[in-house]
């Protein structure tokens, strides 16, 4: 790095590991949605860079590179065409209120990232939640285009003829299908569960896998995904609890709210549109790994990432919010330290009394 970014731009191999890795899914973010998607990306770092440095100035120092990772986390776990104005509210709002607030880089009890998500999911529910867009299809796709402009169908209109792409995302139509089966169900209705199934069946992993669907810009693709999640055990920079915990949680809550009745539709095949279909894979692979708002404990890293996959589901499954990894995230992080001190106490104890 050269002297001049030296001065604005504090060095750090692991969160430059972690730009070369959300550069994938940045990637499938321009093929699903055009160069809008880049633009996007490039803008949220900006603000979040200029947010913190707007601090760090003050004592002579450089802004840190985890201020660019923030700004294309928050970009990348956004829908397609909000505004940019609203991506640089939320940057500032998570350096400001998520970071800086605490004292700065490495003092953040709250995933800044998902701080901005948050507020802005809150503030704007509308372009966060309720407007999504079809994604080119074939040849060079989004690498031709700027921005989709066709909007997806509704979930009602839509969820007995589920289309990965026209459709409402995903989780929207399984949550909605489930709702749906389960009510027909209770009254005895056979026709309406089975058409319910029937609607879910039609649900393709394969596409899901590949990730030409609607869904937040840097969350669709499974495949690019995974190839980040390889570079990044080969740097060394993930925590394994971190990372296999939130799907862990996510099965046993799936398990436990079909035991319940809560959940009519076939487990294994929720789980994995679960997984593959929405945010959980971005959010296990780039969010609960973050290692400063999560616990140093090994013991307390599994517990913290598999309550923040159950919560997830649980979440997802029982709440008029899609978003589940999102308010598990904040709420693992808020427990995530007197899990620490508990698994701490008990683990001094236990020697002690040995």
């Amino acid at each position: 790095m050269s002297n001049f970014l030296k001065q604005y731009v504090q060095y750090q191999k692991p969160q430059i590991n972690m730009l070369v890795a959300l550069s994938l899914p940045l990637t499938g973010a321009v093929y699903n949605f055009g160069w809008r998607s880049a633009l996007y990306v490039l803008f949220s770092m900006f603000c979040c860079w200029l947010a913190e440095y707007l601090f760090t100035r003050r004592e002579n120092k450089p802004a840190s590179a985890a201020a660019l990772v923030t700004g294309a986390l928050l970009a990348l776990i956004s829908p397609p065409n909000v505004p940019f104005w609203m991506v640089g509210v939320g940057a500032f709002f998570c350096i400001i209120f998520g970071k800086m607030v605490f004292g700065g880089f490495g003092k953040n009890i709250f995933n800044p990232a998902m701080v901005g998500r948050c507020f802005l999911y809150i503030s704007f529910p509308a372009a966060l939640a309720a407007s999504w867009y079809v994604p080119f299809q074939g040849g060079a796709a989004g690498f031709a285009a700027y921005a989709p402009v066709t909007r997806t169908a509704d979930v009602d209109s839509s969820m007995y003829n589920i289309d990965a792409v026209t459709s409402a995302t995903t989780l929207t139509s399984i949550k909605r299908l489930n709702q749906v089966r389960r009510d027909a169900l209770g009254a005895q209705n056979q026709i309406e569960a089975d058409r319910a199934l029937q609607a879910f069946e039609k649900i393709d992993l394969g596409r899901l896998f590949v990730g030409n669907i609607n869904g937040c810009i840097g969350e669709t693709s499974a495949i690019l995904l995974l190839l980040a999640l390889a570079w990044l055990l080969y740097q060394k920079v993930l925590f394994v609890p971190l990372l296999i915990g939130p799907l862990v949680g996510l099965f046993v809550a799936k398990l436990i709210l079909h035991l319940l009745g809560l959940d009519t539709l076939p487990l294994i095949n929720s789980y994995m549109v679960n997984v593959f279909g929405g945010g959980t894979l971005f959010a296990s692979i780039f969010m609960v790994t973050e290692p400063i708002s999560a616990p140093i404990n090994n013991t307390a890293r599994w517990i913290y990432s598999i309550l923040i996959g159950f919560l997830a589901a649980i979440i997802r499954s029982l709440s008029a919010f899609n978003a589940g990894f999102m308010f598990a995230i904040l709420l693992g992080n808020t427990f995530g330290p007197l899990i620490e001190i508990a698994v701490t106490n008990w683990e001094k104890s236990r020697k002690a009394s040995t």
